[in-house]
């Protein structure tokens, strides 16, 4: 392929250790999972994770390359050159391709019909019709349990990591600019920006859960994040303005603002990420399951909670129930 189509192509193969952390297990990985979620693949998608996929399976451990081959094994029609790499591979990681239909010789003589069962009258009566336009527009959706996994090694990823998740994730998953539903209200940036500048982090996780249509959970665990990628991601899906944005990341959080190269790191990756990159990771944040939306653990603070002059929560507020008191516990978190 041609490297205009993917410019940071030709240097992934050469990426190796940068602040002794190897991002490469982790980009393959989180792409391959991405990939799988669509049933089909545009000739172009299926090249671009195909050239990245072969340049990196050269370059990282067994596990990593086992993980890759039982994810692709699990697709109906996954890269042919990728799986016949795999399958020549170490024989335990090609135990999970053997037995793919890809790799399955064609049958010469007339495979055996599957009888023809006519559907029940009430079922072609209740049943809709299948709309297609629904199935493309829907393709980037994102099964739950593999958007609470990609969530985990994302906020678990380091900073370099998480770069090359975010400047790859529109090439291997592309998600047209504007099929992600979030609120791009004209004041959304102004609203976060005051309350990253008044030190207001509870109410920064309300306006992005609110905007992004995530959990408060996972706003949360945005706001709080130290290192600061995921609060990129948010703003650059929501529209916000440059010089908004630059405020936003130095005052949202100082584990972040009170480093000058990092707020320039993050304000270098949100002018690079791409609109598609961005929604496409709040899509996964999402589609999280919803017990990853209502419970989840507390996560130290780099400054004061109380300082947080947010509204107090509902449940703050109301009278406690004798009679109830695990529920009014869930309602409080």
């Amino acid at each position: 392929m041609e490297t205009t189509a993917f410019p940071s192509l030709e240097s992934l193969a050469d990426i190796g250790l940068r602040g002794g952390v190897d991002m490469r297990p982790t980009l393959i990985r989180v792409l391959t999972d991405l990939y799988v979620q669509k049933l089909r693949h545009t000739p172009e998608e299926e090249r671009h994770y195909t050239e990245l996929a072969l340049r990196l399976l050269d370059r990282v451990d067994v596990p990593t390359r086992i993980a890759v081959a039982s994810r692709l094994a699990r697709q109906l029609s996954p890269p042919e050159r990728v799986v016949q790499y795999l399958v020549n591979d170490l024989p335990e990681i090609a135990a999970a391709l053997r037995a793919h239909a890809l790799l399955q010789p064609a049958a010469t003589a007339e495979p055996t019909r599957r009888p023809h069962i006519a559907p029940r009258a009430e079922d072609s009566a209740t049943r809709p019709e299948r709309d297609e336009s629904s199935v493309t527009h829907n393709s980037h959706d994102v099964d739950p349990a593999i958007a609470r996994e990609l969530n985990d090694q994302f906020f678990g990823a380091s900073e370099y990591e998480r770069r090359l998740i975010l400047l790859n994730l529109h090439v291997v998953v592309p998600v047209a600019a504007g099929c992600v539903p979030v609120m791009r209200e004209p004041g959304i940036g102004q609203r976060l920006e005051a309350a990253a500048l008044g030190h207001y982090r509870e109410d920064l996780a309300k306006q992005l859960a609110h905007a992004l249509h995530i959990s408060a959970a996972q706003a949360r665990r945005i706001a709080r994040d130290d290192l600061g990628e995921p609060i990129a991601v948010a703003v650059k899906a929501l529209g916000v303005k440059r010089e908004v944005v630059h405020r936003i990341l130095m005052f949202f959080n100082p584990a972040v603002g009170h480093s000058v190269e990092r707020v320039h790191a993050l304000a270098t990756l949100f002018d690079e990420m791409t609109l598609p990159a961005a929604e496409g990771m709040v899509a996964i944040w999402q589609a999280l399951p919803s017990e990853a939306r209502t419970v989840v653990k507390h996560q130290p603070a780099s400054w004061n909670d109380a300082r947080s002059q947010a509204r107090p929560a509902a449940a703050a507020r109301q009278p406690p129930l004798a009679a109830a008191p695990a529920r009014e516990r869930r309602d409080a978190s």
